[in-house]
């Protein structure tokens, strides 16, 4: 059982991804909105749109870039869509898990089995956790890029939301 304690925090991120119907959000600072662009809620600041050919936008406006600058931000459209997709393929199965976990319970206590439960679980809930580190990797990826890019593009300094807590978090958890 430790091992779905352990996977909680990515899997949970995952899940609200996964099941969020109003938006696509990856974290609650990044979205996707659409398959060409992601949006950065900046802190205190306009939204910022990261286009997937690496033009930034802030408040509608292109803001200037050099040419290495407009590749980090590839990179950086790139990681947030890794990290979309993992997260709600790590959402998926962890619902699977959860299906299969009560199953597992059931069928256990139904058929006098109990010793069974825990290791049918138990190989369920590895499952998530390998998926929950992907997501770990990809917001690692994103984040440094994020600090890239906040290093050199000023106007994208207020977009650097990915703490580094939270990558560490999500590896420790995870």
């Amino acid at each position: 059982m430790s091992m779905i304690r352990k996977s909680a925090l990515p899997v949970l991120l995952a899940v609200i991804t996964a099941c969020s119907s109003e938006s696509h959000s990856v974290l609650p600072r990044i979205s996707v909105v659409d398959d060409m662009h992601i949006a950065v809620h900046g802190r205190g600041s306009a939204d910022a749109v990261v286009s997937v050919d690496g033009v930034l936008a802030i408040a509608g406006q292109n803001v200037t870039v050099t040419a290495p600058q407009q590749e980090s931000l590839k990179r950086y459209y790139a990681g947030v869509i890794a990290l979309h997709g993992d997260a709600i393929a790590t959402g998926a199965e962890g619902m699977r898990t959860a299906g299969k976990a009560l199953g597992s319970v059931v069928s256990g206590l139904v058929n006098g089995k109990t010793d069974q439960i825990g290791s049918k679980v138990q190989a369920q809930a590895e499952k998530v956790a390998a998926a929950a580190m992907a997501v770990c990797r990809d917001l690692s990826v994103v984040q440094t890029e994020q600090n890239l890019l906040a290093g050199q593009v000023d106007a994208f300094r207020p977009y650097a939301v990915i703490d580094a807590h939270v990558v560490a978090d999500c590896k420790r958890s995870g």
